[in-house]
């Protein structure tokens, strides 16, 4: 991720991101907060992914257990599994942080 205050770039743990479930976050280097902005485009890849394996899961264990609650419990899982990380590279890697509050001129 990189500040937008300072410029300062720096990874996202899973520490920090389980913890600003929202998107807002600290800098490392200025302590300054910023938020990760949202697009369409971010939702639409999260919910494709989603569905994608949710479904394939879903499918391949009622065909292997032939039982439904099996089935939503274990694709639940899987879907967790395989879309936390996914998320979390995208937020470190791909997603725009923009300042909470606008910087003061210096004077």
């Amino acid at each position: 991720m990189k500040c937008p205050h300072c410029n300062h770039t720096f990874a996202l743990t899973w520490k920090e991101y389980f913890l600003e479930i929202l998107g807002c976050h600290d800098c490392v280097a200025c302590k300054r907060r910023f938020k990760l902005s949202f697009s369409w485009l971010y939702l639409a890849i999260t919910v494709l992914m989603a569905l994608i394996i949710g479904g394939l899961a879903t499918f391949l264990i009622v065909r292997c257990t032939h039982s439904r609650v099996m089935a939503v419990v274990g694709s639940l899982v899987i879907v967790l599994v395989v879309l936390l990380p996914l998320d979390r590279w995208l937020d470190d890697n791909w997603r725009k942080s923009a300042p909470l509050e606008p910087d003061k001129p210096e004077s």
